[in-house]
């Protein structure tokens, strides 16, 4: 009970209240979301570098490209990517590998900037249904002629009830639209590194196998003209 009313008459009497639970559904719905597809597709970039230099030194490329693939994660799928095409040109590899990290990013963007929104919107609803609430005690004062406790307490309750649960939803919505805004920096931050070391790292391993590889010993030119002989038989008469 709230000034003598309840939250059941409060919200039958107040859009506004209805508005906020929906608000605060929803909010509730992204934030899980983004919390379960976070969490799921976590990695440690140092770790992964480490075992793929193993996989590529000590095993084959084929072995490397499985493990990546098995990698359900934007590093896998971004080693994936690189060994795919690791024939290609350094600054093309590049290219290709910073258009996959945008992807990246793009995915864990998504729905944050609806977050956001409905951390504004709860607020605002809010101070809404303080305006409202205050609206509706005056309008029962104007129309009963007296300003009793009666009279008011719907009014007031709806105003106090109202900026109460739109603060309540606002802000944990903002601080969480704060968080995934600042982790998916942090994942494109790491993954532009990660690719970075890559395009080294599969630079040396070429430089590296063409000073082993074999070469042939340079052979004479042969020519048809025939071999000096030292017999001077040939000059004598």
């Amino acid at each position: 009970m709230i000034l003598g009313q309840s939250l059941m008459t409060i919200f039958r009497h107040s859009w506004v209240m209805v508005t906020l639970l929906i608000a605060s559904i929803a909010a509730l719905t992204l934030i899980v979301e983004r919390l379960w597809y976070f969490s799921r597709n976590r990695f440690n970039s140092s770790k992964g570098l480490i075992e793929l230099r193993r996989l590529l030194t000590s095993s084959t490329p084929a072995d490397a490209l499985n493990w990546a693939h098995s990698q359900k994660n934007p590093m896998g799928r971004l080693f994936t990517v690189a060994l795919e095409n690791d024939t290609l040109p350094g600054d093309e590899l590049s290219d290709l590998l910073y258009s996959l990290i945008l992807e990246e990013r793009l995915r864990f963007e998504r729905l944050v900037g609806g977050v956001g929104s409905l951390a504004n919107v709860a607020t605002l609803l809010g101070l809404l249904g303080t305006v409202t609430g205050l609206i509706r005690s005056f309008g029962n004062i104007a129309a009963t002629g007296s300003g009793g406790p009666a009279v008011v307490s719907g009014g007031i309750a709806e105003a106090l009830v109202a900026t109460a649960f739109g603060l309540s939803i606002g802000i944990p919505t903002l601080f969480m639209y704060n968080y995934f805004t600042k982790k998916a920096g942090d994942v494109t931050i790491a993954l532009e590194s990660t690719s970075d070391r890559l395009i080294v790292m599969f630079a040396r391993m070429r430089d590296r196998a063409g000073a082993e590889a074999p070469t042939a010993e340079p052979t004479a030119p042969r020519s048809g003209r025939p071999k000096p002989t030292t017999d001077d038989s040939s000059w004598r008469f």
